[in-house]
């Protein structure tokens, strides 16, 4: 039985009239004793007369109507007495002429066939999405589908132990982090040397400590450079004062 909203008064579809309907579903277990009920989504008629001997002529030959399902696999897979054909049983929900309706069709494909030699079967509790078409009533209940597709463990989700993960031990927090410089930037990060006990190289501009023990990095000045009061990054001598060592010139040996 079809249901669809349509003006008062109106006549939906005439008598004897071949329509495309999408429409949801309410199978019972019960069939052929209660009727399939049919909730219409879209319902659009072959144009033409009914009446008239030519108006099937046009008319696909596609005798079956077609079934899209979503739903829960409620029996271990089975063998039907062919030896070939497989038979599961799968159960959905819907919302069908302004209640919650349930039903259940029995899925069966032949897996003789080489499209379905190396399909498996799904296992009970799990969601399955098909497509096929009404085949026959099931001697369990409900109607027959002969699977055109299917999809198996359609939104599983993962189990609890694999969802929880273990938290990680807090990382130690460092005061200076080594950064590789980007490239074409040309900027450089020196490394953290100070955990190591060393210090950082003397800058050629900082001045020498007054304790020469004080730092074992400072420069220690040679024996001549001491004889002189100047700084050591005075490398010559001042304008006009003579080295400290003599020398002998020609002539009358005057020292110069």
């Amino acid at each position: 039985m079809l249901r669809v909203y349509s003006p008062y008064n109106d006549v939906a579809l005439p008598d004897n009239t071949v329509a495309f309907v999408s429409a949801k579903v309410s199978i019972p277990t019960s069939i052929p004793g209660d009727p399939v009920l049919l909730e219409g989504i879209c319902v659009v008629a072959v144009p033409g007369d009914p009446n008239s001997d030519a108006y099937e002529r046009a008319l696909p030959d596609f005798p079956y109507p077609m079934v899209v399902g979503l739903g829960s696999v409620t029996s271990p897979p089975r063998t039907l007495p062919d030896g070939t054909s497989k038979a599961f049983d799968v159960v959905s929900t819907d919302y069908v002429r302004d209640t919650r309706m349930t039903s259940t069709v029995t899925c069966v494909f032949d897996s003789a066939r080489p499209r379905w030699s190396k399909t498996p079967l799904p296992n009970q509790n799990t969601v399955v999405f098909y497509v096929g078409h009404f085949s026959d009533t099931a001697s369990t209940g409900g109607l027959q589908v002969e699977l055109e597709s299917i999809s198996l463990n359609v939104g599983m989700a993962e189990s609890k132990s694999a969802a929880v993960s273990t938290p990680s031990s807090p990382s130690k927090k460092r005061k200076f982090t080594a950064v590789v410089p980007k490239e074409g930037t040309g900027r450089q990060t020196l490394p953290d040397v100070s955990e190591a006990g060393e210090k950082p190289p003397l800058s050629p501009t900082a001045s020498l400590p007054t304790d020469p023990a004080s730092s074992t990095t400072a420069t220690h000045l040679s024996p001549r450079s001491r004889s002189r009061s100047v700084s050591p990054t005075d490398e010559s001598p001042a304008k006009g004062v003579l080295p400290s060592s003599t020398t002998r010139g020609k002539g009358k040996g005057k020292r110069s």
